[in-house]
């Protein structure tokens, strides 16, 4: 009879362990169902392909639609707040004729899509809104926020000029010349929108044209801000003023590739 001493006793369990371990790695166990949740030395988890993301007339089309739900949203909010009252009642009537131009052009862009054989999408576009529109109603609706009347205001000015510098640079990729007529038309509609806004926000006639702040040298907000149409970014200044008096500024950017409506993307719930 063999005998052992504890020490080999102690060396043989762990070449067993390892050799068990090894054993473990290398082959398949009995009873154990391979569903590929596991991850196996030697083995890699099986990886889901992106799908493919091309960007076609419709890409556009449907990406235009998502910004005029975008301005829907912000003036639905607008009206709920229940700020615009006093000087800026009239405000009131404004945002619900613009919320149904918006929700006009909504079908119109839509129904061109389906056109060419894409889905229609009926909603807002999910990173313009937690990008851009989330944080701007934070600020807006504190409950420090003197100016929350004027502020949703001017959220509502710097959303139609979204949408105005979107339809522009849409119209610059879009193949089908017939497209791009019809997305300049709607594009015409917003910078109006955007150009009633400003004049409620920097009333007179001298504030049609652009103008600059003379203590700050910033721009002012203008009906006509320039010649041609800009697709730089947008300030949105807004919120409790600080100390010094100034606000917080957030700037508002049209749809990248990561914020287009692709063939793909549906509407969340």
């Amino acid at each position: 009879m063999s005998t052992f001493t504890r020490r080999e006793l102690l060396r043989l369990s762990g070449v067993s362990l390892a050799s068990g371990l090894v054993l473990a790695a290398c082959g398949k166990q009995a009873g154990v169902i391979e569903d590929g949740a596991i991850t196996v030395l030697g083995q890699s988890k099986i990886s889901t392909p992106l799908a493919e993301a091309e960007v076609t007339d419709a890409v556009l089309l449907r990406t235009a639609a998502s910004l005029e739900y975008n301005a829907i949203e912000t003036y639905a909010t607008a009206l709920d707040l229940g700020v615009l009252t006093g000087d800026l009642s009239r405000v009131a009537e404004i945002a619900k004729r613009f919320s149904d131009d918006h929700s006009n052009h909504a079908d119109a862009v839509n129904s061109l899509a389906v056109k060419l054989g894409a889905k229609e999408y009926r909603c807002s576009n999910t990173r313009i809104s937690e990008s851009y529109i989330a944080p701007a109603l934070k600020l807006i609706t504190a409950d420090d926020n003197p100016n929350q009347a004027i502020d949703i205001v001017a959220l509502a000015h710097a959303v139609e000029n979204l949408a105005t510098q979107t339809y522009q640079g849409v119209v610059a990729l879009l193949t089908d010349p017939r497209l791009r007529a019809d997305a300049i038309r709607i594009g015409q509609q917003e910078a109006r929108h955007a150009a009633m806004l400003a004049q409620i926000l920097n009333p007179g006639l001298k504030n049609v044209g652009p103008t600059s702040d003379a203590a700050t040298g910033k721009p002012n907000i203008a009906a006509v801000p320039s010649a041609f149409g800009s697709l730089a970014n947008i300030q949105l200044v807004i919120g409790k003023p600080k100390p010094d008096g100034s606000k917080t500024t957030l700037i508002l950017e049209t749809p990248g590739l990561n914020s287009l409506v692709y063939d793909f993307v549906a509407c969340e719930a």
